[in-house]
């Protein structure tokens, strides 16, 4: 019984640790192949819960003393590939991230680059909780982070997908 029981609660605690992705180092190359094939798109609509949710980590940040962020939607065209991505292969994961991070710093001129990633909430204030509630997400919302993007996409069975991104430039 006690391993049946303590198997579940490793899987969860090792997901809820490596559920969020940041790099703060600009003397470091990203593991992938530059490409200067990046190009900014700031198209980008956001639905009511995006907006909620970007509210939501603004309100949090300025209640803990810190800069709120602002949006540029080419972060949140970069969170929607990944929401797609996600979709994609019906798994949360933060792979690719440093393609994601390469974008982001070619397009954009970012020095840090940080990520939070959720699925299966079904309001903004619920995802929102889970982060702040998660040691890694938390550090990612309170992070020295000047700007931001949000997208959330809903799988064929109605699952919820939310990719954060947070930049300093």
């Amino acid at each position: 019984m006690r391993v049946t029981i303590f198997r579940p609660i490793s899987i969860i605690a090792l997901l809820i640790t490596f559920a969020s992705c940041s790099s703060d180092s600009t003397d470091e190359t990203p593991q992938v192949e530059t490409s200067s094939n990046y190009t900014v798109n700031n198209n980008y609509t956001y639905s009511p819960i995006e907006t909620e949710i970007a509210n939501l980590i603004n309100q949090y940040r300025v209640s803990k003393g810190l800069n709120p962020l602002e949006k540029i939607n080419h972060i949140s065209n970069v969170s929607e590939g990944h929401d797609d991505y996600m979709i994609s292969i019906n798994t949360l994961t933060h792979a690719l991230f440093a393609q994601r991070e390469e974008n982001l710093r070619t397009t954009l001129g970012a020095v840090a680059v940080g990520e939070n990633i959720a699925c299966n909430f079904s309001t903004a204030q619920s995802v929102v909780t889970a982060w702040i509630n998660s040691p890694a997400h938390k550090a990612n919302m309170e992070g020295n982070y000047t700007h931001f993007g949000i997208a959330v996409k809903t799988n064929a069975e109605g699952k919820m997908y939310f990719t954060n991104m947070f930049i300093r430039k």
